[in-house]
C-alpha cells in the first residue's frame, strides 16, 4: 500500500495497464487513470521500448474491457516496415479487437474466458454481464463511451473461434470453409460410433449380442426457447452453417417451405397439446415457438411440434449412421408415413416414461421400455434434463436474431 509518484505508477504499468489507480489529494483519494497519469501501451514491440513509427489509435483513444472494468487508454501500433497487422499486434498482446478494420475497441482473453464459463454455469446474458463491468468502472463509462454492442460482437466471435479451434478446424487442410455439417459437435461417448467405440467385427457378431451395437435416439421439444420476429437471417446469419448442433438453416427452411400449405392431422392416441395446438393463435409474433433437438439436428418450431419439423431433425441426424439397430425414443412417436429402409434397418419406436400415461392403453403397453427387450432399464426422458439445464437461458434468447440465437445455443448444447 506504498504510495508512489505518477512516473513512477506509469513504469511499474506498463505491464499492468488495466490496473485501477487513486490519487491522494493530501484528504481523501479520488479515482483517476493511467491514461490521465501519460501511460502509453506500445504494441509490436517488448515491453518498454518504443517505435520510431508509431501509428496512434483512432483519436488517440482505445477502449479495453477487462475483468475489473472498462479502461480508457492510449495504445501506439507499431508502423515498422516489418510490422504486423493492427488485428495481429493486439492478439499478440491477448486482447481481442471487435473490428479488423481500424480497431478502437478490444477485450482480454481473460475476460472472454471469464464470460464464457459465467454464462455456461450461471445462465448470465451479456448484458448482465457488461452492465456489471459498468457498475465496477465507477458507472461512468456509459457517459463516455458504451461497448456492449462492441461486447457482444466480440463474445460470440471469440466463443466461434474457440469451437473451431476445439475441433482442430485451422489444421485441416481443406480449412475452416470445409467443414462438414455436425463436425463441431461433441458425440455422446455413450453412443456406439463405428471406428472409434466399437470393435472392428462388430457386425459379425451374433444375433444374441447384436443390440449391444445399437443407437438410441431420443427426440424432444422444448417450448421455453422462443424467438420474437426480431432481424432475419440476412441481417444476422449464424456464424457457423451447421457446422454444430443446428443444421443447416436454408436446407430446413426450404424443406418446410415446400410443405407449408400441409394440414397436420390432429393426433387421436394422446392427451398432450404438442401436436395439437400447432395451428392455434400462440403463436402469432413469434419466429420460433420453440426448439426440437437431436445431436447434431436442432432446429426450430414454427407452430407447435409439427411432423414435419421434427421428423425433418430426426432424419437429419441418421444420415452419417451405419448401425443395423434403431431404438427410438419420443414423446408422441412417428408418424408412419415417412421413409426408411426397413429392409437395412431394425428399427423400433417408443414413448418415454414420464409422457406415456397420455397416451391411450394400447400406446401404453405397444410403446412401453418396461416390456421391451434389449434397452435396459431406462426411461427414454435424457433430453428433459437437459432442458431443464438450458431453460435458464429462455429469458435472453427470445430477443435475439436468429444467427445470434442459434450460435449462442450450440454453445450452450456443446458446454
Amino acid at each position: 500500500m506504498r504510495l508512489y509518484c505518477g512516473d513512477c505508477t506509469v513504469y511499474d504499468h506498463l505491464r499492468c495497464p488495466t490496473h485501477r489507480i487513486k490519487e491522494w489529494t493530501g484528504s481523501f483519494f479520488i479515482a483517476t487513470s493511467l491514461k490521465k497519469l501519460g501511460l502509453r501501451i506500445q504494441l509490436g514491440h517488448t515491453t518498454g521500448e518504443s517505435c520510431i513509427l508509431p501509428h496512434k489509435s483512432f483519436n488517440d483513444n482505445f477502449v479495453l474491457i477487462d475483468t475489473n472494468g472498462i479502461h480508457e487508454m492510449v495504445v501506439d501500433f507499431c508502423g515498422c516496415e516489418t510490422s504486423q497487422t493492427h488485428t495481429k499486434q493486439l492478439l499478440c498482446m491477448g486482447w481481442f479487437p471487435s473490428t479488423t478494420v481500424d480497431p478502437r475497441t478490444a477485450a482480454t482473453f481473460q475476460l472472454l474466458h471469464c464470460y464464457k464459463i459465467l454464462s455456461f454455469e450461471s445462465k448470465a446474458s451479456t448484458y448482465e454481464f457488461y452492465h456489471s463491468l459498468v457498475c465496477i468502472s465507477d458507472n461512468v463509462v456509459p457517459l463516455i463511451q458504451d461497448r456492449y454492442e462492441s461486447f457482444m460482437c466480440m463474445v460470440r466471435e471469440w466463443q466461434h473461434l474457440k469451437m473451431l479451434k476445439h475441433f482442430g478446424r485451422g489444421h485441416d487442410p481443406v480449412g475452416v470453409s470445409g467443414t462438414k455439417e455436425g463436425e463441431c459437435a461433441v458425440l455422446c461417448p455413450a453412443c456406439p460410433q463405428p471406428g472409434k467405440n466399437l470393435p472392428p467385427d462388430w457386425k459379425e457378431a451374433p444375433k444374441a449380442k447384436q443390440w449391444l451395437y445399437s443407437l438410441f435416439v431420443a427426440i424432444d421439444a422444448n417450448f421455453r426457447l422462443k424467438r420474437q420476429n426480431i432481424s432475419s437471417d440476412e441481417v444476422d446469419p449464424s456464424l457457423s452453417e451447421g457446422w454444430s448442433y443446428f443444421m443447416e438453416e436454408k436446407k430446413f427452411k426450404s424443406h418446410l417451405k415446400e410443405h407449408l400449405s400441409e394440414t397436420q392431422e390432429k393426433s387421436s392416441c394422446l392427451n398432450h397439446n404438442a401436436m395439437n395446438m400447432a395451428e392455434t393463435k400462440l403463436s402469432q409474433g413469434l419466429a420460433a415457438t420453440g426448439l426440437g433437438t437431436r445431436p447434431n439436428g436442432v432446429g426450430d418450431l414454427q407452430k407447435g411440434e409439427k411432423y414435419i419439423n421434427m421428423d425433418y431433425l430426426f432424419f437429419s441426424t441418421l444420415h452419417n449412421s451405419h448401425l443395423d439397430v434403431l431404438n427410438v425414443s419420443y414423446d408422441i412417436s412417428l408418424s408412419e408415413s415417412y421413409h426408411i429402409s426397413y429392409l437395412c434397418l431394425f428399427i423400433r419406436f417408443f414413448v418415454p416414461n414420464f409422457h406415456l400415461p397420455a397416451h391411450i392403453n394400447k400406446c401404453q403397453t405397444l410403446f412401453s421400455f418396461n416390456f421391451a427387450r434389449f434397452v435396459g432399464r431406462t426411461d427414454g426422458e435424457a433430453p428433459e434434463r437437459g432442458w431443464f439445464n438450458i431453460n435458464l437461458v429462455a429469458s435472453s434468447m427470445k430477443a435475439m436474431g436468429p444467427g445470434c440465437r442459434r450460435d449462442t445455443l450450440d454453445n450452450h448444447f456443446g458446454d
